[in-house]
């Protein structure tokens, strides 16, 4: 039991942080966009995004919490999972109380009533995912180094 958790916490963190890594990498051309290019990015290309990263999300926290608990009595095992499950569940307090008022409020411009300051709901919504993905390379590294203690 404790492999499958370890194998599915690996699996699932390894997805989430490379979305994190892509938002990342959209940062500096998106910066060069217009806005109204930018609004239809924002509106149609990443509207997927919440809904399957939350799933995965949410997998890879019960994951890591359940090789938590069924390690429990090995000497590092369950400490990596605890961190690797602190790291996710604080990315997804990140999303909840962050990043899904911006994606809400960006969500209900349009092109003819993009505030003057959208590019600063724009740095926000990448700083976020910055910080993010800092929080699933750690928990990912936790998973990874679980495996192999």
């Amino acid at each position: 039991m404790s492999a499958w958790f370890g194998f599915s916490s690996v699996f699932l963190l390894g997805l989430a942080s490379g979305v994190s890594f892509s938002h990342l990498l959209q940062r500096g051309p998106k910066k060069t966009l217009p806005p109204a290019q930018f609004l239809a990015i924002q509106q149609v290309l990443l509207r997927n995004y919440g809904p399957a990263l939350g799933a995965v999300e949410t997998a890879g926290l019960a994951s890591t919490l359940a090789r938590a608990v069924v390690t429990w009595g090995k000497p590092v095992v369950p400490v990596l999972a605890t961190v690797a499950s602190a790291c996710v569940l604080a990315m997804v307090i990140i999303w909840a109380g962050w990043i899904d008022p911006i994606n809400k409020t960006v969500n209900s411009w349009t092109p003819e009533s993009l505030p003057s300051n959208w590019a600063d709901f724009r740095d926000r919504w990448h700083t976020l995912h910055a910080c993010r993905f800092v929080l699933s390379v750690v928990a990912f590294g936790a998973v990874i180094v679980g495996l192999v203690a």
